[in-house]
């Protein structure tokens, strides 16, 4: 009799630690990560949420700013100029994450993103004279163009990757690749002094640009659970 209480003892003991050792597991379980990313479309911050075990929600802010990059004694054609370029970039992203294998951190990325201001602007300028025929013209009166390219609206995005947004251990790293799909961005061209009959150009160069559609996303990340 003794032993037959002792073996109900131990039983019980037995399903009590193991009750409290799953509880300890699940209450320790991280469904909370922060992460920075750097690719394109810029510099990334992210906060992502554990919805299933396969499942994850995310937010994240995207941001770059490039301005004033030079590009000196650029040929085109027979002309030799100089480009200065700007590109502003804020994109926020709402999405989820999809992991279809447990022991694999493979995974298929789906969202939207916010494109509050993505613009690129590009400014031509004649670094030398430019003869036609007998004449020549100096590069201060030839004058320069301006073209000026911007997106925005609401972009569906896609991607696949490697790392869990929110990882195992308390760091873990990542990548992504994929695209957003965007409408045909807004276009405006301006030229001054002897270029500016270039300006006519602008239906020609958005009917060029309309095809234009796609941002890349391409990111490396480093996340922290908790």
């Amino acid at each position: 009799m003794k032993m037959k209480n002792y073996l109900l003892y131990i039983f019980f003991l037995t399903l009590s630690l193991k009750g409290h050792s799953q509880d300890v597991s699940s209450a320790s379980e991280k469904k909370n990560a922060l992460a920075v990313s750097f690719g394109s479309p810029g510099l990334g911050l992210e906060y992502a949420r554990k919805l299933s075990p396969k499942l994850n929600a995310k937010l994240v802010w995207h941001s770059f700013n490039l301005k004033d990059f030079e590009q000196e004694d650029v040929e085109i054609k027979d002309d030799v100029v100089d480009i200065l370029a700007n590109l502003e970039v804020a994109i926020i992203d709402a999405g989820i994450e999809y992991l279809p294998f447990t022991n694999s951190s493979f995974k298929l990325t789906a969202g939207v993103g916010f494109l509050s201001n993505v613009n690129a602007n590009g400014v031509i300028t004649y670094t030398e004279e430019v003869v036609f025929g007998d004449v020549t013209v100096s590069k201060n009166d030839i004058g320069e163009i301006n073209a000026d390219t911007s997106w925005s609206g609401v972009a569906p995005y896609l991607g696949v990757g490697f790392g869990r947004a929110i990882p195992k251990k308390r760091l873990g790293f990542g990548i992504e690749f994929g695209s957003y799909f965007t409408s045909s961005p807004d276009v405006k061209l301006t030229a001054t002094k002897l270029l500016a009959p270039t300006a006519e150009q602008e239906e020609n160069l958005k009917e060029a640009l309309t095809t234009f559609k796609f941002i890349p996303r391409i990111q490396l990340r480093l996340a922290y659970s908790f």
